[in-house]
Order: C-alpha cells, then sequence, then structure tokens
C-alpha cells in the first residue's frame, strides 16, 4: 500500500474518538493539577484563594527551572505515546527526530527563561500577595498590567493547544507557570506601592 491510499483508507476510517480522547484526558489532567494547588496551598474558600502568597526570589527562580526541566521526559512521553497508539503511519520517520530538536530547544529556552525572571524581579518585595492590587494605578503599574497581562493571555493559549492536543506534561507545566506570571507582576505591582509608602514616611 502506497501513502496515497494508506491516508485515504485513513481517512475513510478516522473518527472523533481520538480528538475526544484526547480533549477529555486534557481537561482531567488540568482539572487535577487545579485541585493539587488548592490542596497544597491549603485553599477552602475564594478568600483564601484571594489571600494566596507568591514564592520568594530564590523559590521563583528554583522551581521555574526545575518545572521547566519536566517538558524534557514530557517530550519523550507525547512522541512514545503517539507512537504506541498508532497516530504516525508506519513509514513515518523515527521519532527521534523531533525529540533531537525540540529537546535542546527546550535546554536553550532556559536562558531567555531566566534573563526573563531576573528582569522582572529586580528590586521587587516577594513574597507578597499573588493577586495584590495598587491602590492607585499609575503610568508604570498600568504598563507592568498589559505587560503580564499579554503573557497570561499568550499561556491561556498555549494551555489550550495542551489541552486539546493532550499533551499530559506541558498541561501542569503551564499552569504552574500561570503561578510564576501572577508572581512576577504581584513582585512588580507591590514593589511600587512600597517605594510609594516609604517616601510618604
Amino acid at each position: 500500500m502506497d501513502k496515497s491510499e494508506y491516508y485515504k483508507k485513513e481517512a475513510e476510517l478516522r473518527t472523533n474518538k481520538l480528538t475526544f480522547m484526547d480533549l477529555g484526558s486534557g481537561l482531567a489532567i488540568a482539572s487535577a493539577s487545579i485541585l493539587l494547588f488548592l490542596i497544597f496551598t491549603r485553599v477552602t474558600s475564594f478568600e483564601d484563594f484571594k489571600n494566596n502568597n507568591t514564592f520568594t526570589k530564590t523559590a521563583t527562580f528554583i522551581s521555574a527551572n526545575l518545572v521547566w526541566l519536566i517538558l524534557i521526559p514530557g517530550t519523550y512521553w507525547y512522541y512514545i505515546f503517539r507512537g504506541g497508539r498508532g497516530d504516525y503511519p508506519p513509514f513515518a520517520d523515527s521519532i527521534g527526530i523531533p525529540l533531537m530538536t525540540q529537546i535542546p530547544f527546550y535546554l536553550f529556552l532556559l536562558i531567555p527563561l531566566n534573563i526573563f525572571i531576573l528582569l522582572t524581579t529586580l528590586k521587587t518585595n516577594l513574597p507578597t500577595r499573588l493577586f495584590f492590587m495598587s491602590e492607585k494605578y499609575k503610568k508604570a503599574t498600568i504598563l507592568w498590567e498589559i505587560f503580564f497581562g499579554l503573557w497570561l493571555l499568550i499561556n491561556l493559549l498555549c494551555l489550550f493547544g495542551f489541552v486539546v492536543d493532550e499533551d499530559h506534561f506541558s498541561i501542569p507545566v503551564n499552569l504552574f507557570f500561570t503561578f510564576i506570571i501572577l508572581t512576577l507582576r504581584a513582585g512588580q505591582i507591590s514593589k511600587y506601592e512600597q517605594t510609594e509608602e516609604n517616601a510618604s514616611i
């Protein structure tokens, strides 16, 4: 059977089973990740959730790097899982090709990741409340809110893609970095609040 015949036959036999299975598993993993976060932070009410605290600067650096490295075994699992259930045709190239390109890329991204965290934690006051809100917004705090809002939006779009694609490891990693982005945002917003308090003393 040549490639054209294979794909024609595959299209005839294809159902929505894998699509629904991917979506269901993705939603289950996302829900379990959020539940574990709520248990770990001992959240029992909405008030507890609003009063959650951020990490310290050191904990932010260390945890962000360690969690990012989870993407390496996650990449192996992603391709092995799909190869095992027959997602790829028998004449497809080895999964070693995407593995040998994605894994070095993830390792390289540790450099801009750490630079990003370093620059956004300069002179910040961490830990603080995760959902810290400024009493009086100025130009600088508005710009930081827009900046981190854009990153949260990008992160949310990535999460949607991971859930639909059933990327098992990337889902909890993505949700953890939602926490990291909120931590960096809270540090910057609270920094300006603290500066105003010191200036008034």
